[in-house]
């Protein structure tokens, strides 16, 4: 991938990024988060290849089309009526499905967005990565939504780098990862003051940045150091 990167840039000036999902993608309520991240990694790489550190600089380009709260359903209907624009774009990387599993989405519905998402997306010549929503620290949650997971495992996209962040984040210390505390999500139990075992924060969404830039870029990336270098306060944190 950073090939492509690289040739689209010298050929055209840019790589354009849609970041595409519920608030595991949205992440506006922590920062840096894993978008941000990804971003900041790509464009430090990236400059090491060019002389001219504004051809990634202003060339590469990231877009935010997270919805806290969405299901795979109100993301397809965002596509579909176009306010979720796909003009220009490169590469999406859709991260979502936690969402379908406690507000009505049918497994069965759910395998077939992603279908028809990624089919639209094929027409348009737009690399796809598809990963599974991080894993709840609730085995409750985790359980439900682990069926979907399922479902995900199976449906053998072509052309979709499909990324098992749900698995992955059992690797994770998932102790130090959620520690943010719940303003109140009645869907899955949570009460105002509880720990919140759904969102990650900084080092949880640093961990989220490490799955996503080694298995879709092959850049390596140390999420403890990232987050030391950062709380630092160094401008170019180290990773």
């Amino acid at each position: 991938m950073m090939d492509k990167i690289k040739n689209k840039l010298e050929k055209e000036g840019k790589f354009w990024i849609a970041f595409v999902g519920d608030s595991i993608t949205s992440t506006e309520w922590v920062h840096p988060n894993w978008r941000e991240i990804v971003e900041y990694v790509l464009k430090e790489e990236l400059q090491k290849v060019f002389t001219d550190y504004r051809i990634p600089s202003w060339g590469i380009r990231c877009f935010n089309h997270g919805y806290d709260g969405a299901t795979t359903k109100d993301i397809l209907e965002k596509i579909t009526n176009n306010q979720i624009s796909m003009t220009n774009l490169d590469l999406v990387i859709m991260m979502m499905g936690g969402n379908d599993s406690v507000l009505g989405v049918s497994g069965e519905e759910h395998g077939k967005n992603i279908k028809t998402i990624a089919k639209s997306l094929a027409e348009k010549n737009i690399d796809l990565v598809y990963s599974t929503d991080s894993k709840p620290w609730n085995e409750k949650i985790a359980g439900v939504y682990g069926k979907y997971v399922e479902i995900d495992r199976n449906l053998n996209l072509e052309s979709v780098k499909f990324i098992n962040l749900f698995e992955e984040f059992d690797k994770f210390p998932k102790e130090r990862i959620f520690t943010f505390i719940s303003e109140e999500i009645a869907v899955v139990g949570l009460k105002k003051g509880d720990v919140d075992f759904l969102h990650p924060n900084q080092l949880g969404n640093a961990y989220i940045a490490k799955t996503i830039l080694r298995e879709v870029f092959g850049v390596d990336f140390d999420p403890e150091k990232y987050i030391k270098t950062t709380l630092s306060g160094e401008k170019y944190p180290q990773y």
